[in-house]
């Protein structure tokens, strides 16, 4: 559909003038001026070095559609007919809705991932995950993959895909952990290390659902709710219940940082590498832990980031956005009503409460490092973990804010046909986490196997679970047709080999049990 537009030229003629109204004092002398641009924004993504994708149109020549930026010129992204919605996923991509269609664009590229989206890539990681859990003491048999519940817990956010999952074993118990999209998993129901208030005393305990056999305390995980990550950890509030010799205690909220390298194992299951828990609590005497345990009674409020160690807790009412950080802290600290003795106690303390006013709810938005930025009449703040100080100035009817980060970000006014942007090429850094090699690993070339001696598979057939797959030459998982000696093989999207009638393209072929094409 053709549109014309109205009123950008007349908001570039007056943009002149209203600059020269803004005295050269404040945070207004420190900002760099954005250029008003034509065109209508509806939704959009920023991306690394100036790249995005928005839905929209440019100039009164182009069709409604979605088109990809490189930070120079608008390419329209074939195939895709109109956006339901726009969203970051995994470290380089747009997640595009269409109705029921859904396609990844790759935003370093612009181009459409062929053949697949983040259902199949879910629910291909379900199927390795199912099979690598099966081989463990711990989880037994995980009857299909229905039994198996992937999560993702950081959504419309760029960064390595993490999963939160729920496996309901053959006994019927469940089992919860996290994985990534290259199938490495930790499970995060069996270490506790929370410290437990008794007669004055911390007593520290190390697993879930063990009696301590000196102090008589259990602890039990009743419910746990995943709130960020960072390169390294993922965070969450985990309240559990307590016993002494038996005796149901109140329960305790402590916040876990969780390492994603996995450590020991529990029957053949791999735990964390280590698990810090501190506690959100007032039965001490801080003041900023007091303040913590009042700020995080209804975590439903904000939007969690983790800098450098530091957690930020973003709420945004539509009027004014709120940041308030809190730190992981071991304080010696004393027991409010107990004693005068000092305890060493690990608590989450709040440290810094600021507040900044917008123009709506869009006009806040949250960079790939976890900042903080606000829009309002025409200005854009950053939060530098201390204040909101402001870096850019745009036309000040704008009301809506789109950041990847400083170098890179779009502000526009919904509805109406003007723009800015800053664009400055920068450099994504490569994802260093480590790859545990055993069982199944998903590498950029695709999926690979080890042996659970950490030995590649290449160019041979691999029982797994009872499922038949191909390892190509190059170490990487074969989909669709493959030719074995004389024989040729189907295996479908996930890479499991197919038996009896299969339909490819407007042709059906029948394949033996031996999965060789009759």
């Amino acid at each position: 559909m053709i549109k014309r537009m109205t009123k950008a030229t007349s908001m570039l003629v007056a943009a002149a003038a209203v600059v020269s109204l803004i005295p050269a004092t404040g945070a207004s002398a420190a900002t760099k001026t954005l250029e008003t641009k034509e065109g209508t924004i509806e939704q959009a993504i920023a991306f690394d070095g100036g790249n995005y994708i928005f839905d929209g149109y440019k100039s009164s020549d182009d069709e409604t559609g979605v088109y990809f930026n490189n930070g120079d010129k608008d390419k329209l992204v074939e195939d895709i007919d109109n956006a339901d919605s726009v969203e970051a996923y995994g470290t380089k991509y747009a997640k595009v809705v269409d109705g029921n269609d859904e396609y990844l664009v790759d935003l370093s590229t612009g181009k459409i991932v062929e053949d697949e989206t983040s259902e199949d890539i879910k629910d291909t990681l379900t199927s390795k995950l199912r099979s690598t859990l099966n081989k463990t003491d711990r989880y037994g048999q995980i009857a299909s993959t229905s039994d198996l519940d992937l999560t993702e817990i950081t959504e419309k956010q760029f960064g390595q895909t993490w999963y939160e999952y729920a496996a309901t074993t053959s006994g019927g118990a469940v089992l919860n952990g996290y994985v990534n999209d290259a199938g490495k998993y930790i499970d995060t129901d069996y270490v506790a290390n929370v410290s437990v208030l008794k007669d004055n005393k911390l007593v520290k305990i190390d697993n879930f659902g063990e009696v301590d056999s000196t102090s008589k305390i259990k602890v039990d995980l009743a419910s746990a709710k995943t709130i960020a990550e960072d390169a390294d950890y993922i965070y969450r509030v985990a309240t559990v219940n307590i016993t002494f010799d038996g005796v149901a205690q109140p329960q305790k909220t402590y916040l876990q940082k969780i390492s994603k390298a996995q450590g020991e194992t529990e029957d053949e299951a791999y735990l964390p590498k280590s698990v810090a828990s501190y506690e959100i609590t007032a039965a001490f005497d801080s003041e900023d832990a007091d303040d913590a345990a009042t700020s995080l009674a209804d975590l439903s409020q904000y939007d969690f980031r983790v800098i450098n160690g530091v957690v930020y807790a973003t709420n945004n009412d539509g009027s004014k956005v709120t940041v308030k950080t809190f730190k992981l802290k071991k304080d010696k600290v004393a027991v409010d009503g107990g004693t005068t003795a000092k305890l060493d106690a690990y608590l989450v303390e709040q440290d810094v409460n600021e507040d900044q006013d917008v123009m709506g709810t869009n006009a806040v938005s949250i960079d790939v490092d976890g900042n903080t930025w606000a829009l309002n009449k025409g200005t854009i703040y950053k939060f530098d973990g201390s204040d909101f100080v402001a870096v850019y100035s745009v036309d000040r009817a704008f009301d809506t804010l789109e950041v990847y980060n400083a170098d890179s970000l779009l502000a526009w006014e919904d509805g109406e046909d003007a723009y800015a942007t800053v664009a400055k090429a920068t450099t994504t850094p490569v994802d260093q986490t480590p790859v545990v090699n055993k069982g199944w690993v998903n590498t950029a070339s695709g999926w690979t196997f080890y042996t659970s001696a950490g030995a590649q598979v290449k160019g041979q057939w691999v029982n797994d679970g009872g499922v038949w797959y191909y390892i190509k030459a190059d170490g990487v998982m074969a989909t669709g047709w493959v030719k074995d000696g004389a024989n040729w093989y189907f295996l479908n999207a996930s890479g499991a080999m197919k038996t009896g009638w299969v339909k490819d393209g407007a042709n059906w072929y029948f394949l033996n049990a031996s999965g060789a094409m009759a």
